[in-house]
């Protein structure tokens, strides 16, 4: 029996954020097949996982398609990470896809005063 998923572009805004914050990326799943299938996913980015959305589950029913939500904490660590969305069926891979774009993670310039005292 032949699996398949089409993974389309994940979108981001503006891909450079600051370290730490909350982000969410969104996609679109579609099940080209005959069949319905539940689908684990994860978008993590770099290829040791600096930051991951954790691993969801997604049923799409045959012919059918879903647009997915991925919620990650960025890393706090200054760097361009690739983005990647693991898709995989009863311990298959169906799809390891890698977005156009990288993030990038930047630290702005910040400082906290303390009061003035004599």
């Amino acid at each position: 029996m032949e699996r398949k998923v089409i993974v389309e572009s994940l979108e981001m805004d503006d891909p450079t954020f600051e370290s730490g914050v909350s982000k969410t990326a969104h996609t679109r799943l579609t099940n080209p097949t005959t069949k319905q299938f539940t689908y684990s996913v994860e978008l993590y980015l770099g290829v040791t996982k600096a930051a991951t959305s954790g691993v969801g589950s997604v049923t799409i029913p045959a012919g059918g398609f879903q647009d997915v939500n991925f919620t990650i904490v960025m890393p706090v660590v200054e760097a361009a990470y690739p983005v990647f969305l693991d898709v995989i069926e009863a311990g298959t891979l169906l799809a390891h896809y890698q977005a156009a774009e990288n993030v990038t993670i930047v630290i702005s310039p910040a400082i906290i005063v303390g009061p003035i005292t004599w």
